[in-house]
């Protein structure tokens, strides 16, 4: 049984917003949640996210989508935000995630927990090489082998030529998991306890620790204001056109249309200029959708030709 723990307490001050970071959405679906539909994609069991800042807006959310939740009362750091999570959990392995990075895909979920189990390490930690490693701990290896993570503020100037570095995402032998938090103290500059401390603890025990490559940057990248906000939902909103543009649907300008992931898109289909479908929206074969149009959660039958700068949908009243 692998067990998962989502860290989702923080309250995201750079977002400058009144609302806790997880929740934000990223082409129409709160952050935190795509990161749960990943996990129980990937066969985790049962996530629990860890909420604390403004759990009032986030709970209702998990709620909504079945997820398991535990609290935070105080940001501690994250080894004390994953034994907030741990109180009710026993399992063989713990994948520990994170609530701003959504655009992770279930496959890197299981490359990761594949890659712990299959070379009998304790820890495997989800690094990546970004064009620009500035800001992010350097991941140091001994080989094949992880040795430590370093902050870029503790870095020797030859460690900060290191390209790799830690995404937050973790797995965990999960027989092994609770003694190391037991283990971590809060002697660094921000008096947290720092789950990336484990690393150098199960090393100085004995026990070997891997890092695993994730090939695309992009894909674990965190959210920590509203240009990397705005990124991400750019990102993923090319990923679902390119998707439709293959599948034979035709967009002349794709540059401004806004396709959500659960629309569904017949054959034969023509999308104009400016155009957004949100929501349950299904179109049907053969459809002209017009320049400018919104639809929202509409079932739009085939052979159909909406006119542009059209507005339908249950929210088209607001």
């Amino acid at each position: 049984m692998t067990a998962c723990i989502i860290l989702a307490a923080g309250q995201g001050k750079r977002m400058k917003s009144p609302l806790p970071k997880v929740v934000h959405p990223v082409l129409g679906v709160p952050m935190v949640i795509r990161v749960v539909r990943e996990a129980v994609e990937a066969g985790l069991e049962s996530p629990v996210v860890v909420v604390g800042h403004s759990r009032e807006s986030v709970v209702p959310l998990l709620e909504e989508e079945g997820a398991s939740w535990a609290v935070q009362d105080e940001q501690l750091g994250t080894a004390h935000a994953v034994a907030c999570g741990m109180e009710n959990v026993t399992a063989e392995s713990v994948m520990v995630l994170l609530g701003d990075v959504p655009l992770l895909k279930s496959s890197t979920i299981l490359k990761l927990e594949e890659s712990r189990r299959k070379t009998g390490a304790v820890i495997a930690v989800l690094s990546t090489c970004p064009p620009d490693p500035s800001g992010y701990g350097r991941i140091i290896r001994e080989g094949d082998l992880l040795s430590a993570i370093v902050e870029e503020r503790d870095c020797t100037p030859r460690q900060l030529e290191i390209g790799e570095i830690n995404t937050g995402l973790m797995s965990f032998d999960g027989g092994v998991l609770p003694e190391l938090l037991t283990k971590i103290r809060t002697d660094n500059d921000q008096g947290e306890y720092y789950l990336t401390d484990a690393v150098s603890i199960a090393v100085s025990m004995g026990m070997p620790c891997i890092s695993v490559i994730a090939g695309d940057y992009r894909e674990v990248s965190g959210v920590n204001n509203r240009v990397q906000l705005a990124c991400a939902t750019e990102n993923l909103r090319k990923q679902v056109l390119y998707g439709h543009l293959t599948g034979g649907v035709n967009i002349p300008d794709p540059g401004g249309v806004w396709i959500e992931e659960s629309v569904e898109i017949g054959r034969g289909v023509s999308i104009g200029r400016l155009v957004r479908l949100s929501g349950k929206t299904v179109i049907g074969d053969n459809c002209f959708i017009g320049d400018g149009s919104i639809l929202i959660d509409l079932d739009v039958p085939a052979g159909t030709i909406i006119e542009p700068y059209s507005v339908s949908g249950w929210r088209a009243a607001l």
